[in-house]
């Protein structure tokens, strides 16, 4: 996770709190104890908006971090007492359809999908219906969680300006951001920025290649070269 301060331009704006608005709208931790979590969160000075099970199962409770940030804390009991794991991005789309086979496309694949007809864990009260899918990449236990919503409706576009408050753009890694983008761009995708050089010295990768394209809904996506030789035996 990578957090930013702009000066120039200046920050804009707030967080996105509404949910139906396409784009990244929380990051998703998962904890050993919901109860506790929430707690030590509210007294740093989070506010706790929605609770309830999610229609995948899962025990939840949605918070408005100090910046105006929402965030999904996820129960897990796998995990290990008094720590933490990054769980998922979710992300609201106007077109589920269309979306999953973007990601699919990217190399994630489907794990779990649900109706949602109670999005009270969400903050969200009265009569709503929406689609969820989860998917992975395969080596990756990180998550995008995707979301199209029916009622209300899904509506709007993901944040174009990177200096916007919230959450901007997701990365991925890949072997050589220059073959993936020559073989994707042959294949008829199409990037938002071609490769550029990133110097890193004194790191395992002193010259890393970045390059970006958007999925459906204007989420930016960054390939970011992390050969797997560099950082795993």
């Amino acid at each position: 996770m990578e957090v930013q301060a702009w000066l120039d331009p200046p920050l804009l704006g707030t967080p996105i709190e509404d949910p139906t608005r396409a784009g990244i709208r929380a990051l998703g931790f998962a904890v050993p104890d919901l109860g506790a979590a929430t707690a030590r969160l509210s007294a740093m000075g989070c506010t706790a908006i929605g609770s309830g099970t999610s229609p995948f199962g899962h025990a939840r409770t949605t918070l408005r971090d100090t910046t105006g940030v929402i965030l999904d804390l996820i129960e897990d009991t796998s995990v290990p007492a008094g720590e933490t794991r990054m769980r998922h991005l979710r992300i609201t789309c106007i077109d589920l359809a269309k979306s999953v086979a973007w990601y699919e496309g990217l190399g994630f694949s489907v794990i779990g999908q649900a109706h949602l007809d109670d999005a009270t864990f969400l903050g969200v009260q009265g009569e709503v219906s929406a689609d969820a899918v989860r998917l992975r990449l395969p080596d990756e236990a990180y998550e995008a969680v995707l979301v199209e919503w029916h009622t209300p409706r899904s509506h709007g576009r993901h944040v174009s300006e990177p200096y916007h408050a919230g959450i901007f753009r997701t990365a991925v890694g890949v072997d050589d951001t220059r073959a993936s983008y020559a073989a994707m761009t042959a294949a008829g995708w199409v990037f938002d920025r071609a490769p550029t050089l990133v110097e890193l010295n004194g790191t395992p990768v002193p010259d890393m290649w970045i390059c970006f394209l958007s999925d459906p809904d204007g989420v930016p996506f960054e390939f970011v070269e992390r050969p797997r030789s560099a950082f795993r035996p």
